[in-house]
């Protein structure tokens, strides 16, 4: 099974002006400084002291960026071991399922119940 979420990064902000801005995770930030902060963590009273470097996104919008969770199903074959008509139940990547070695009637059985 795959998963893929697209990563949000943290925009951008300089601090413009004189004296310093502390954030609300207590860092402390210099004039003329670049820094990555969500819009959250900047207080609106301050918000006239920061100028955003990268496009400042709505809420709703975020919520577009996200991707769904992608769910790949898995594909498995059948491996024969050497002699004696044994078989292994193996994913895509390699992995075996089964435990031990199992006769090629229980290892579709096992084949079958996987794929649903």
């Amino acid at each position: 099974m795959e998963r893929k979420i697209k990563a949000v990064e943290k925009p951008w902000w300089i601090k413009k002006g004189g004296g310093l801005f502390r954030l609300s995770n207590l860092k402390m930030i210099r004039p003329g400084i670049k820094f990555q902060a969500w819009e959250k963590d900047i207080p609106l009273a301050f918000r006239d002291q920061v100028i955003p470097l990268s496009p400042i996104t709505t809420p709703a919008e975020k919520e577009k960026e996200i991707e769904e969770v992608a769910v790949v199903a898995e594909e498995y074959k059948l491996q024969p071991r050497s002699g004696g008509g044994w078989f292994d139940v193996v994913s895509k990547t390699g992995k075996v399922i089964n435990e031990k070695a199992l006769k090629q009637v229980a290892a579709e059985q096992l084949l079958n119940s996987l794929k649903g």
